[in-house]
């Protein structure tokens, strides 16, 4: 079994612990706390990507050790991992992939900028694994101030193909593209609202994107503008979500008793 093969420092990793009693924000040093060097990157690729152990019982200690080493080789800025690492983003069910590796491709670095646009624009893959491709370079651009032009440039290029990208697609696109306030990509998200091709749920109306990237105020159009258009799928949802607030009308102030919630640590799905 894989898991026999693995030697120390690296090894130390498979009884490292459970992330969830850990701080899911600041990771530990793993370089110091472990001992690992550049040189245990090759093992670290391999844990990280291991079917062995990604396919165990969520109650087994050592489930957690392919968490453990991506968050190593981000640290260790291990360039090596840029390629291997893509291979995860295919892991549908997890969210530690896509909450986590756009951290890890930040600390790879400007680097992993050409290897994740080409994912990016690879149709071979499907939409959520791009979505996680469009995230890292989000998170690349965060991080590394100087390399935002390099970081847009892809999405832009994917946002021209917005009338056969998948609607998820192009509206992944256009949050990231907001939330670096692309100016330059307005014409395309256009093009897209245009073709009914974006989730306004989730990016707001053409209008209000307008608003968001400067290039109008909210005073220029029409209140209903400024409305996202919902889905039929989400209509329904309002719709069942205003039936059963009407069967249960809030209570007046000052009646009953308000329970504190009591704090918890974070959960994630880890398949």
């Amino acid at each position: 079994m894989s898991l026999d093969t693995y030697h120390d420092p690296v090894a130390k990793l498979l009884t490292y612990g459970d992330c969830h009693e850990m701080d899911l924000h600041d990771w530990h040093n793993y370089p110091e706390t472990v001992g690992l060097t550049v040189d245990d990157a090759p093992e670290l690729i391999r844990m990280a990507t291991d079917p062995a152990l990604w396919e165990l019982d969520d109650d087994r200690l050592d489930v957690w050790a392919p968490i453990h080493a991506w968050r190593s080789l981000g640290q260790l800025h291990a360039e090596a991992a840029i390629v291997p690492l893509t291979q995860l983003f295919q892991e549908r069910d997890s969210d530690w992939v896509t909450e986590e590796l756009p951290k890890v491709y930040a600390m790879l670095g400007t680097a992993a900028i050409p290897v994740l646009a080409d994912y990016l624009h690879d149709t071979a893959h499907e939409t959520w694994a791009r979505n996680t491709s469009v995230d890292c370079l989000l998170e690349i651009a965060r991080s590394h101030p100087e390399s935002r032009d390099a970081c847009v440039a892809p999405m832009l290029q994917q946002l021209e193909s917005s009338a056969e990208n998948d609607i998820d697609l192009n509206t992944i696109l256009i949050s990231a593209l907001l939330d670096l306030k692309a100016v330059e990509a307005a014409p395309l998200i256009e093009q897209a609202f245009a073709a009914e091709r974006v989730d306004e749920f989730m990016v707001g109306s053409w209008a209000g994107v307008q608003v968001e990237l400067g290039l109008k105020q909210e005073s220029d159009f029409d209140p209903e503008a400024l409305k996202p258009k919902m889905t039929p799928e989400m209509d329904e949802i309002r719709k069942l979500i205003e039936k059963l607030d009407a069967l249960n009308p809030p209570k007046p102030q000052g009646f009953g008793k308000t329970a504190q919630p009591k704090a918890q640590k974070g959960k994630k799905k880890k398949k």
